[in-house]
This record gives C-alpha cells, structure tokens and sequence, in this order.
C-alpha cells in the first residue's frame, strides 16, 4: 500500500471504531498527541488528548445513538491529510454528550472530517458538520419557535 492508501485505512480505523464500539485498537491509528477540535467547547473534554479523548467520543455518541451508523462516502488523501465525507444515522436514545436528553427522534446528517496524520496516526480532527440539521432532528431547535421561525425561512428562501 501507498502512503496515500494508510492514511485513508487509518479513517477506515476511526469509522469502524465509531460503527462497531470496538476501542481495543485505537492507540494504532490515533497519536498520543491527538487533538480534536470538535472537543474544545466542553470544559472537560477540552483537556483530553490521544487515544482517550478519540474512545470518549466513540462512548458518548454509541451511548446516545441506538443504531448509529457512519458512512464513508469519500475520500481525499496526501501524504498528512485525509478529507472525508460522512453521512450519519441513528436514534437519539440517550443523552448527547450530557445536554441534550433523549428524544427517541431519528437523525441523519453529513459531514466532512478532516484528519492530519504524522509518523502512521491521526494527530489532528477538525469537522464542518450540519448542526443545524443535527439539532433540528433533536429538538433542540424548533422551527415554529417565533426565535428560528424567520431566521429558518430566510435560511430556507421562503418569505416569512
């Protein structure tokens, strides 16, 4: 296999992880030095790295998602970054990271995940995910809420 090639098995790794639970392996594709980026609002997480903070994120959405399933749609590699396009479904049946509580809604969304690979493993993940979308589904945001009502339908290109 080609670099190129290692790096796009490395997100296999992650997506696998992610779709099966399975978090015996992941100091083999995720540095000690990992960062992820999506973790840096919550105050706890923010201070987790490596190979600990990659098997909270698993923990956390398999135990909020009941049927949580992360296709790998594509994929662009070089030799330290891979991009990836993932779509996502599941059934919000427990709590979301300790905010949002379960609401036994279905969800599916999209989202690109951008990883930074050094010496073999993922050091780096940023992603551009669609919240609105996601909390939407969730309840979170309701666009009969008189607060998104209009903002939604501007979003949207309806007239309000």
């Amino acid at each position: 296999m080609t670099l190129v090639e290692d790096n796009i098995q490395l997100v296999r790794n992650v997506i696998d992880a992610l779709n099966t639970g399975d978090i015996s392996r992941v100091s083999d594709f995720i540095s000690p030095n990992y960062l992820n980026h999506e973790s840096q609002m919550d105050p706890v997480r923010s201070k987790m790295r490596g190979p600990q903070e990659f098997i909270d994120t698993v923990m956390n959405m398999r135990n909020a998602f009941s049927d949580l399933q992360y296709e790998l749609t594509d994929s662009i590699a070089s030799n330290e970054k891979v991009i990836s396009i993932v779509s996502v479904r599941g059934k919000h049946t427990g709590s979301f990271f300790g905010f949002i509580p379960p609401t036994g809604n279905k969800l599916s969304y999209q989202a690109v995940h951008i990883f930074s690979i050094y010496d073999g493993r993922i050091v780096e993940h940023k992603a551009i995910r669609d919240d609105l979308a996601l909390m939407y589904q969730l309840g979170v945001v309701n666009a009969s809420s008189p607060q998104y009502e209009n903002f939604l339908k501007q979003w949207k290109g309806l007239k309000s």
